[in-house]
């Protein structure tokens, strides 16, 4: 063999190996050393090209095709598993390859749902009971109003030091991670909150001249009053009525938020109670909302609807909502009704 067939079978075995152990280096690379999550959705029926394609999109790898030939290479284009997968660009091809091709999918949301009219001591303990945060931790950062009163301007009337974020909770069903902190959820309800909350809404409260706070607290106190949507509207413009009377709203709901019950009928001193947020002792608002008032509710308390009725009550057994034009049929109406 000449000298010049070897050198130049030499230069190409140069060639390949160099080649080889490139193109082995760059099956083993990374896109970038950023930590950031990326959810990956891989769907039934999807090829290896189009699955690398879309990662490099995403900025997830740097080339499809050494991640191409790292699946082909390791026999796994026939492995791969359908899921959502939490994948970050600083991983390597293999340690990717590894995820998607033995199923380490991202745990399912968790579904909650928080009812119209539960208050924060509700939630944590609903949140506690279902194992999704502790009801301390919860507590603690429904305490927190500074942290969130510059992202959220509606929460600007709040007391930033003595305050709750109660009344602004919105009462909905949220997916949550596993893994879900106190503060996550929290964004998440107050988000949701902030888009129930039109900007014709708002418009519509600064034009009757009430604040946010103010609509919200007569809300929280009509969900627990009256369930019913139509029932809201007449007894929401009932409190507005007394309001400008400057007559106490006597709202049993109140009570039942000082007592930490939910009685149907109270005694005398029930409602003396001593409190801010005692309306019978209290004329006006009380100092903050009662619970978590929904969008019907809140609604009622933006636009209500005027009659000539000034008193109302419930009956215990069918829950059906009695009005009255003056006390004394108010009394009577009690007495009819067992209260």
């Amino acid at each position: 063999m000449s000298k010049k067939i070897l050198a130049t079978i030499c230069i190409i075995c140069i060639i390949l190996g160099s080649s080889y152990f490139y193109v082995s280096r760059k099956m083993q690379g990374r896109a970038s050393n950023s930590n950031v999550e990326k959810k990956f959705v891989i769907e039934s029926g999807q090829g290896v090209n189009q699955i690398s394609t879309k990662m490099e999109e995403r900025g997830i790898i740097t080339n499809n095709v050494y991640f191409d030939l790292y699946i082909w290479k390791k026999n796994k284009e026939d492995k791969i598993v359908t899921g959502t997968y939490v994948l970050r660009p600083n991983m390597t091809i293999p340690e990717i390859v590894d995820i998607i091709t033995s199923g380490k999918a991202e745990p399912k949301d968790l579904k909650i749902t928080i009812i119209e009219g539960w208050n924060n001591k509700n939630i944590g303990e609903y949140f506690a009971r279902e194992d999704i945060v502790s009801q301390e931790n919860f507590t603690t950062e429904v305490k927190n109003v500074a942290k969130y009163q510059e992202k959220y301007s509606f929460l600007g009337d709040l007391d930033p030091l003595g305050g709750t974020l109660e009344g602004f909770l919105f009462p909905d069903t949220y997916l949550i991670y596993p893994d879900a902190t106190a503060e996550m959820i929290v964004i998440k309800m107050l988000n949701n909150f902030d888009e129930k909350l039109t900007d014709t809404m708002k418009q519509d409260i600064t034009r009757n001249n009430r604040a946010i706070k103010e609509i919200i607290t007569l809300a929280s106190i009509i969900e627990k009053e009256v369930p019913n949507k139509e029932d809201q509207k007449v007894v929401a413009g009932i409190f507005w009525e007394r309001l400008k009377n400057n007559y106490p709203l006597q709202s049993c709901a109140t009570i039942n938020y000082i007592l930490g019950t939910n009685k149907k009928k109270f005694s005398f001193d029930d409602t003396r109670v001593d409190s801010p947020y005692n309306t019978y002792t209290h004329k006006g608002l009380p100092p903050g909302p009662i619970s978590n008032p929904g969008l019907n509710a809140i609604m009622a308390a933006i636009y209500p609807q005027t009659s000539d009725y000034y008193y109302f009550l419930s009956n215990p057994q069918t829950g059906e909502t009695v009005y009255s034009r003056t006390i004394e049929e108010h009394n009577r109406n009690k007495e009819a009704n067992g209260l």
